[in-house]
């Protein structure tokens, strides 16, 4: 008796832990509504997620992607496939997806900054050379 109710415990705790949408977060410099809400409806339903992050700024836009942990195995082919869309998505803008977790760390400090144009560049100038470092 006791077994099988850890059982059932542990299954619906596994599958409380995966269920759900993931966060997202915007910020764009120019506060575009219609791109912001282009950019929340690609996400939105992905179960491979737990966050996207994104910076829109000057043509550019900066994604980072947490994916959930029973998705880990396949991160990168989750990020190039999102990448693909974001690119499809915004034609012009120059797109950049990480997800790698220091990215996101830079881009959610952004989001809650919110800094002016000058500060944004630095900032994402910054999350580039980052991006261009290997761990």
């Amino acid at each position: 008796m006791m077994k099988k109710l850890t059982t059932i415990s542990c299954v619906l705790l596994l599958l409380s832990a995966c269920s759900g949408k993931p966060q997202i977060q915007t910020y764009h410099a120019k506060d575009d509504k219609q791109e912001i809400e282009t950019f929340k409806n690609a996400f939105k339903d992905s179960e491979n997620l737990d966050e996207a992050s994104g910076v829109f700024f000057d043509h550019q836009l900066v994604v980072s992607l947490q994916v959930k942990p029973f998705s880990k195995l396949r991160k990168e082919k989750i990020t190039k496939s999102f990448e693909k869309e974001m690119k499809t998505l915004f034609p012009d803008h120059e797109v950049f997806v990480s997800s790698d977790l220091k990215i996101t760390w830079e881009l959610n400090k952004i989001i809650e900054k919110k800094p002016n144009e000058d500060e944004l560049k630095k900032d994402l100038d910054e999350i580039q050379s980052l991006a261009k470092e290997e761990t």
